[in-house]
């Protein structure tokens, strides 16, 4: 059920991110260095599998450990430092929330925050790019964090990005956070955001009972 899901959720960015690493390991091959070629393939192993475990045990909602799972791939493909946050837990008898209301809230951050980097590595900022996620849940409550160290939001435009059809990047843009908020809403929570520009922003969701 749960490869199933990862399927769904992060097939482009595994595609990718299986292709890079298949170059890699035949490029080393080619120019003979096969004891690195084999450490190489252990390592990435040892890697992937370590991340896959302890997001699968942190997480007690398959749906969200799956999207999650997607999103490390995501960010691999675009250089970008996925971190679950230390001591993340999440157990549905916590607090039971509709999977796909929580894949939506969490994807939409996760994805603006991608394109926030992004966008400020487009513009020649010198930085690492990461993205730390913390999911914290006790009897009654949930706690959600999003960070990531991008382009920031202007002061001016902290007010606006929640209104529907507001947007810095075009037409046709706006809806995401829009549609975040009202879904945060809908389940009881409340979603703030903190900002600074060229440094990054920082999205917290509190939901309770």
């Amino acid at each position: 059920k749960l490869v199933g899901k990862i399927v769904v959720v992060g097939t482009h960015g595994i595609n990718h991110d299986f292709t890079n690493k298949l170059h890699v390991i035949l490029g080393l091959l080619q120019i003979g260095m096969y004891d690195q070629a084999m450490s190489y393939i252990e390592n990435i192993t040892i890697v992937q599998r370590e991340s896959i475990s302890r997001i699968m045990h942190a997480i007690d909602d398959s749906a969200v450990s799956a999207l999650l799972i997607g999103k490390t791939a995501r960010c691999s493909e675009c250089n970008i430092k996925f971190v679950l946050q230390e001591n993340s837990h999440y157990c549905t008898e916590d607090l039971s929330l509709p999977s796909q209301s929580l894949i939506t809230i969490i994807g939409n951050l996760i994805e603006n925050a991608v394109e926030a980097m992004n966008h400020k590595s487009s513009e020649n900022v010198i930085s690492s790019n990461e993205l730390t996620v913390g999911i914290f849940s006790k009897p009654g409550h949930l706690l959600i964090t999003i960070t990531d160290t991008g382009c920031g939001i202007a002061p001016n435009h902290l007010e606006q990005i929640f209104t529907y059809g507001f947007s810095t990047k075009g037409t046709g843009r706006g809806i995401g956070l829009a549609q975040t908020k009202q879904l945060v809403e809908s389940l009881g929570g409340t979603i703030s955001v903190e900002s600074t520009e060229q440094a990054g922003t920082a999205f917290t969701i509190t939901i309770t009972k």
